[in-house]
């Protein structure tokens, strides 16, 4: 089994996408910039043939092989995952101030822990999963799930004025009342992470019970995507630790690392503990922190200060730099380092101009 953890940063991602039309408003659209194409609502004859012939898998998911990565294609990727942000951004605005409210309750959505994992969500989804494969998708990240599926074609466009109404899209994903395909309902908290290992091991009973006809079914892998303080919850534990589940092969969990909880903010130092804790469990634990970019630019002159820079960076810190204009991130990078290591800092990003700084920080 596998234990995937991400964390500050973002991942590349591969698109699947088709025909256009505005989301909400024309000129919300406009004022948005955004001129991507996007897959509109609904299901014609020629989207199913289409389907066969891209051997897309029964629940919309992407190729059932994945592609290669192309520096060509990726200033688009990223158009399409800023896409997904902004649908799942302006679903939370719909539902808490567009949306008629008569008992002025708050309706909520979770904002940041959506925007932390749309970057994962889109590269699983797009590009990785396979026909057959599963998912639970982390509960607070339904608004993400849901503007997703509404791209590529799943989601009927009136369901996005809905989030969180009665007979709408669900606060959590659910497999009986969301309209859309959900492998795993994952509300409550805790009960989704581990849902995936569980029909992990009841797919490997029926593949050894069952003959002939098992040797027909696609190979499956399971994947369960959760947050850090999701793991606050001890049923995972128990489920990491359970000899029943010990070896399935065909498991991944991805942590993401957004540090949210509605309690707290996860310490840095946590990251470390849930490592450990999987490693001792038997977990495989893959670390992905850096994506192309800060990889690119660690690799380049001076690139060994920069890491030691945004590694010691405190995450308030961190998170302030990303948001600031180009130039004021690149004096908040340099000037409040280490005086010994300025010369270096202004060397590896010196190619890198103040319009596109903060994407290749927070990479």
């Amino acid at each position: 089994m596998t234990l995937t953890v991400g964390g500050r940063y973002h991942a590349q991602t591969l698109p699947l996408i088709r025909d256009s039309r505005p989301i909400f408003s024309e000129p919300e659209r406009a004022d948005r910039g955004d001129s991507v194409a996007v897959r509109s609502a609904g299901r014609t004859d020629e989207d199913r043939a289409d389907d066969g012939r891209t051997a897309r898998s029964a629940s919309g998911r992407g190729p059932a092989t994945a592609g290669t990565a192309d520096a060509a294609i990726i200033p688009l990727l990223e158009e399409i995952q800023d896409r997904v942000q902004w649908l799942a951004i302006r679903m939370i605005h719909e539902a808490n101030v567009v949306r008629p409210n008569r008992d002025g309750v708050k309706v909520g959505g979770h904002q940041a822990s959506s925007a932390s994992v749309i970057t994962i969500l889109t590269e699983l989804y797009l590009r990785w999963l396979r026909r057959g494969d599963m998912i639970a998708v982390k509960p607070h990240a339904s608004p993400a799930f849901h503007a997703l599926q509404y791209l590529m074609g799943n989601l009927d466009r009136s369901y996005l004025t809905r989030l969180r109404e009665f007979g709408g899209l669900q606060s959590y994903p659910s497999r009986t009342k969301d309209p859309d395909p959900v492998d795993f309902s994952t509300g409550s908290v805790g009960l989704g992470a581990v849902a995936p290992l569980f029909a992990s091991l009841a797919d490997r009973y029926s593949r050894a019970h069952f003959g002939e006809a098992a040797t027909r079914w696609p190979e499956r892998r399971f994947v369960a995507l959760v947050g850090d303080a999701e793991l606050d919850e001890g049923n995972i534990w128990e489920a990491a630790i359970e000899d029943a589940l010990a070896g399935l092969g065909n498991v991944t969990m991805i942590v993401d690392v957004n540090r949210q909880s509605l309690d707290r903010v996860v310490p840095g130092i946590r990251v470390i503990q849930l490592e450990g804790l999987f490693r001792a469990a038997g977990w495989q634990v893959i670390e992905a922190k850096y994506g192309r970019r800060l990889q690119q630019l660690y690799a380049g002159p001076g690139g060994g200060a920069l890491r030691r820079r945004i590694d010691d960076m405190s995450n308030e810190e961190y998170q302030v730099m990303i948001r600031r204009p180009g130039p004021d991130a690149r004096s908040r990078l340099i000037e409040r380092a280490p005086e010994a290591d300025r010369d270096d800092l202004r060397r590896s990003v010196a190619d890198v101009p103040d319009d596109g700084l903060t994407r290749w920080m927070g990479d």
